[in-house]
């Protein structure tokens, strides 16, 4: 089963989740923007139990995975 993946990315000076290119949240700090996202990757794993993860796009462009559940 493929992962579905919540993206933190830089928005300007900010930070922002996006799900499937749908900002839903936007954060000042890159860490609670982080730990905002890993939160609804959990959540989403554990109501409808597909595998979720957390991608961290930096400013340079360079993508990590920083979280997976499932």
């Amino acid at each position: 089963m493929e992962r579905t993946l919540i993206a933190v990315e830089p928005d300007g000076p900010d930070w922002q989740v996006r799900i499937d290119h749908y900002a839903v949240a936007r954060h000042v700090e890159r860490a609670v923007a982080i730990a905002r996202a890993t939160e609804m990757a959990r959540d989403c794993h554990a109501s409808i139990g597909v595998p979720t993860g957390v991608r961290l796009r930096f400013r340079c462009g360079d993508n990590v995975l920083v979280g997976a559940c499932g």
